[in-house]
This record gives C-alpha cells, structure tokens and sequence, in this order.
C-alpha cells in the first residue's frame, strides 16, 4: 500500500495517537546471570516526591551493590525544526523519566518514559512496579 492511496488526514492521526506515555524497557544479558537482591537509591536531580514515593515502594539499603538510578527533567526545551509537525499536532514531550538498574559499572535493566508533565508519584509508582516485575526484586 502507498501513501497516495491513504486518506490526507491519516498520517497526521498516526503522528496523534502514536504520541502516548509509552515506556521503553531493556533487560540486559547480565540482569539474569545476576539478578538484583537488594536496591541503593540514587536519584538525579534530587526529588523529594519522588524520594518519597520509591521508598514507601522498597527497602532500599545503602551498602547494595545493586544500584537503582533514577533521572528526571523538566522542560526540554527542543529547537530542532525537525519534530515541528509532531509539536504542532500534538503533546509533544517535554519531560522524562528513566530508571537504571546497575551492578557497579554494569547495567542490568533500564527504563524509560517520555512524560507531557513533570514526573510524579504516580509515574514512579508506574515505572518501579514494571521493573519490579520484569526483574522479579526481593526486598
């Protein structure tokens, strides 16, 4: 099928409902010759919130080998023209949220999430609990 035979309007409904809060998640090899026993919470730039919320979630313990990092941003500000449709027709992302699982240097599973708000509570909730469940963690 070619894209002349395709309404005009149906690439930019694709552009619209392809624009969701989809995550992206990564197990790597190590992650199941090493599976995570215990957790260190780093979380960059610091967010009280959700500090917060990841630690009513897990027990996390300071002398882990296993490393949970969590970044976050607000207000990417993009100025390339090429997304400029993308921008126009829809929430474009400004925000993210991504978790790392690392044994030292070593990292065992990812996750990521672009956001059209500044990352919450809940979008942590949401992300620990997928990586919960793809690693399978004890606490």
């Amino acid at each position: 099928m070619t894209w002349r035979l395709l309404p005009p309007f149906l690439p930019a409904l694709l552009l619209v409902i392809g624009c969701g809060e989809r995550a992206v998640t990564k197990r790597y090899p190590e992650a199941a010759k090493t599976p995570p026993s215990c957790l260190r919470l780093q979380i960059h730039p610091f967010s009280e919130p959700l500090e917060r919320t990841l630690r009513a979630l897990y027990p996390f313990r300071t002398d882990c080998p296993f490393t949970l990092e969590v970044e976050h941003k607000e207000d990417i500000g993009c100025n390339s023209t090429q997304n400029v449709q993308r921008k126009t027709l829809s929430r474009f992302p400004r925000n993210f949220l991504r978790l790392e699982v690392r044994r030292g240097p070593i990292p065992l599973y990812s996750y990521y999430v672009d956001l059209d708000h500044p990352a919450d509570g809940e979008d942590a909730r949401r992300a620990f609990a997928r990586l919960h469940g793809d690693l399978t963690l004890r606490p």
